[in-house]
């Protein structure tokens, strides 16, 4: 009873994404243990998580105002729903906002949170991937999965962000220890490519010159993360 319990609430998509948000949450506290700056930074993380959650899971009524009309509609079926993907992006970028907001109010050093936030993300990403029970499109490599005795075999997105993470997570982990610490702006580059990889073998609805939401916020991220660092590098050269 108990197994098909947790099995019908790792189904739930805002309780997986509440549970891995928490894991990285702990890693980067973790992380920041005797750090002067770890609770303006923890506290930071924290409620810029909930701006993103919050946001997102409220974003069907936002978009469908009608949906408050609706006399079927109710609070435990409301809480068992998933939110929109719109939603989801715009949540993340009120979430960056207010973290970037917090980071000037509080005069937090921005270099003690890029240090932290790879190992966050990739603990979080991969945790998602993982309870999710997350699958792709169907494969025919050997390496392919079954799903509810299903006839195919499909790809295991959980097990692609287990490798990505633990592969990235011990390079950076071998570079700080030589003294090489990967920037962060290196790390969102090559996150976001891998990201934005990984969803060709998902599927996927077109949403502008036939990419997916998922697959258009990732280019974004990337794109402005070169141009970012290629800003910054050009200012390092005048100066």
């Amino acid at each position: 009873m108990m197994i098909r319990l947790l099995h019908q609430l790792t189904n739930v998509e805002w309780l997986s994404m509440t549970f891995s948000g928490l894991v990285a949450y702990f890693v980067i506290s973790r992380l920041l243990k005797g750090e002067p700056s770890r609770e303006p930074i923890t506290d930071a993380l924290f409620k810029g998580g909930l701006i993103v959650l919050a946001i997102w899971k409220l974003s069907p009524l936002v978009l469908q105002p009608t949906l408050l009309l609706d006399e079927t509609l109710n609070l435990f079926s409301f809480l068992l729903s998933t939110g929109t993907d719109p939603g989801l992006y715009l949540g993340v970028a009120a979430g960056v906002w207010f973290i970037t907001y917090k980071i000037r109010k509080d005069s937090i050093q921005a270099e003690k949170i890029t240090e932290v936030l790879p190992f966050g993300l990739l603990s979080g990403f991969v945790v998602f991937f993982l309870v999710n029970r997350s699958v792709g499109t169907v494969t025919e490599l050997p390496w392919g999965i079954a799903v509810d005795q299903s006839s195919y075999r499909y790809h295991p997105l959980g097990l692609y962000q287990l490798i990505f993470g633990i592969t990235t997570g011990l390079l950076m982990v071998w570079a700080k220890r030589r003294g090489k610490s990967v920037s962060f702006g290196s790390f969102l580059l090559y996150f976001s490519l891998f990201q934005m990889t990984l969803t060709f073998f998902q599927y996927t609805t077109p949403y502008f010159l036939g990419l997916s939401l998922q697959q258009l916020f990732f280019i974004v991220v990337a794109t402005l993360t070169i141009i970012f660092k290629t800003h910054k590098k050009e200012g390092k050269d005048i100066t």
